[in-house]
């Protein structure tokens, strides 16, 4: 166990389900005490959110990526309890990377809640003041992908997660232009259930609000790197943190670059979260490489099992 290298990965938006932390919640203090800061400084019930939903309430992005937020870092802290290792890279999908920043020493437990919060609301105006709407792409190279929207206007590649799985958004009428183009090309593609089309242009009004919170935001030295979203590069410095968190709100979420960075350096590697999306998405993109995932106590039990071996 001592002598894997291990790396760890965070979930982001879409991994939310009612009674996520719970089990933890219940069992460590320290998962308590992370919950009660949350509600603190974000000024809701995280505990109530994530326990007794309902999904529809859930999913709300202002409430979602602050529940997000606080079970991922709550896994990252009974990793850190159960095991102390430190992990040879983090990463995070999206609101994820805040979580691996956060577990870096970069950010502030307190300052991370502060700034998922902001991001959250400036995210919800940006969707009110440009409506739209993703779909996943199957099936199709991320080369094809970007082909076949030479043909649409105001569509844009959002996350680039597996080899066949693409994501894109952009503006409400023109996805759904692109669903029925890609319907009548015989292209498998899956309308998802979000509420603007992040991680595109439309995103500018919250990428300029945000900014100024980053800046003013205290970052330190990473502990260990972390790969960014936006161009799947380790980043260590607070100069480089906040440029790469300025920039992954509008930018192409790298995912697939990311892991292929990460591949040569790692015997295992851990999604600390809600569900199991991104060990399946690393299984896709590196089939040889071990993941687990530490979600609650059963998964908490079945990584100590793997990292003996």
């Amino acid at each position: 166990m001592v002598n894997k290298r291990i790396g760890v990965v965070f979930p982001g938006q879409g991994s939310q389900y009612v009674g996520m932390g719970k089990e933890f919640y219940q069992k460590y203090e320290m998962v308590r005490e992370i919950f009660d800061e949350g509600s603190r400084i974000c000024g809701f019930d995280i505990a109530c959110a994530c326990f007794d939903g309902p999904i529809e309430k859930l999913t709300e992005t202002e409430i979602c990526q602050v529940c997000i937020f606080a079970v991922n870092f709550s896994c990252w802290k009974v990793f850190q309890h159960e095991f102390s290792i430190t992990p040879v890279f983090a990463a995070g999908h999206s609101l994820g990377e805040y979580a691996a920043f956060a577990c870096a020493g970069a950010l502030s437990r307190e300052s991370a809640f502060a700034l998922v919060a902001k991001r959250a609301k400036f995210m919800k105006e940006a969707t009110e003041k440009n409506p739209g709407a993703m779909v996943a792409v199957l099936g199709k190279t991320f080369e094809e992908v970007r082909n076949a929207l030479n043909y649409h206007n105001e569509i844009y590649i959002s996350n680039i997660n597996a080899p066949g799985q693409i994501v894109v958004g952009g503006r409400k009428d023109s996805i759904q232009s692109f669903i029925q183009w890609c319907k009548k090309n015989l292209i498998k593609c899956v309308p998802l259930n979000v509420s603007g089309a992040f991680h595109t242009p439309l995103m500018k009004p919250a990428e300029d609000l945000f900014s100024s919170e980053i800046d003013r935001t205290h970052f330190s030295t990473c502990r260990f790197p972390v790969y960014a979203n936006c161009n799947a590069e380790p980043v260590f410095q607070p100069e480089d943190i906040k440029r790469v968190l300025k920039e992954q709100i509008v930018s192409s979420v790298q995912w697939v670059k990311t892991i292929e960075s990460i591949s040569s350096s790692v015997d295992l590697i851990i999604e600390l979260g809600p569900k199991k999306v991104l060990s399946s998405l690393v299984k896709k993109i590196l089939p040889d490489v071990n993941v687990s995932s530490i979600e609650d106590i059963a998964s908490l039990e079945n990584t100590a099992e793997i990292m003996k071996l």
